[in-house]
């Protein structure tokens, strides 16, 4: 089922340079440690991209990340139906492998 009305422009964008891509939640977080470790401080690239350093910390000892992370590494949120999101596992819960993603 598509989300657009016509099944064409769905294939369209995905055929496209900029497709998405998929990433892990290791992967997201694996992109948050190698930001942070090139800024001068975590404390500064927190200010940078307008987190508190203390939310930083919590998603890098593996809260799930919030918007304005996700946005600085370049990186969306998706939704996705099926099999794979029926684990039961909360999304708040406090390791990339159960933020509710597969």
């Amino acid at each position: 089922m598509s989300w657009h009305p016509d099944d064409a422009y769905d294939a369209a964008a995905l055929s496209r340079e900029e497709a998405a891509e998929v990433v892990a939640p290791t992967a997201v977080l694996d992109e948050l440690r190698a930001a942070v470790e090139r800024a001068p401080s975590a404390a500064r690239w927190a200010r940078r991209h307008g987190v508190g350093p203390g939310y930083l910390a919590d998603v890098l000892s593996g809260r799930p990340p919030g918007g304005k992370i996700l946005a600085a590494l370049g990186i969306g949120r998706a939704y996705v139906r099926g099999k794979s999101c029926s684990s039961g596992r909360s999304a708040a819960s406090s390791t990339p492998s159960s933020w509710g993603y597969s």
